[in-house]
């Protein structure tokens, strides 16, 4: 797929939600997936099916990138068994902001705090 078009994230993403069509233990988010299973033998079940998918669309992945069988991960935020919290370095970034004072950094700073607003009460006050 040619890169430097306007929809080609949205068209790989609609890809990879057709491929892992039917596999509600899947969260699929640009070209990175996660894989929630109850136990090791289910997450391994799990991962035999999203393999199989992906060798019958010739889907390739980086061994290199991958992280397979952990209780937790760093996946739009830091996935624990209880849940979801946001990353410090996250965090850190948006307290550290520095003063806006144009239109464009307002936006750049919005579009930080976007996904974290989840975390942040009265977030919609702002």
């Amino acid at each position: 797929m040619p890169f430097g078009l306007s929809n080609t994230s949205a068209t790989f993403q609609s890809f990879i939600h057709h491929v892992l069509r039917g596999m509600d233990f899947c969260m699929p988010y640009f070209d990175d997936v996660l894989v929630v299973s109850d136990s090791d033998i289910q997450h391994l079940e799990h991962l035999k099916q999203v393999f199989q998918h992906f060798e019958e669309y010739s889907v390739r992945l980086n061994a290199s990138k991958c992280v397979l069988g952990k209780s937790s991960v760093k996946f739009l935020g830091h996935i624990t068994p209880d849940g979801i919290a946001p990353l410090p370095e996250k965090a850190s970034s948006i307290m550290g902001f520095p003063e806006l004072s144009t239109v464009k950094e307002l936006r750049k700073f919005l579009a930080l705090i976007n996904f974290y607003r989840r975390f942040v009460p009265n977030a919609a006050r702002m």
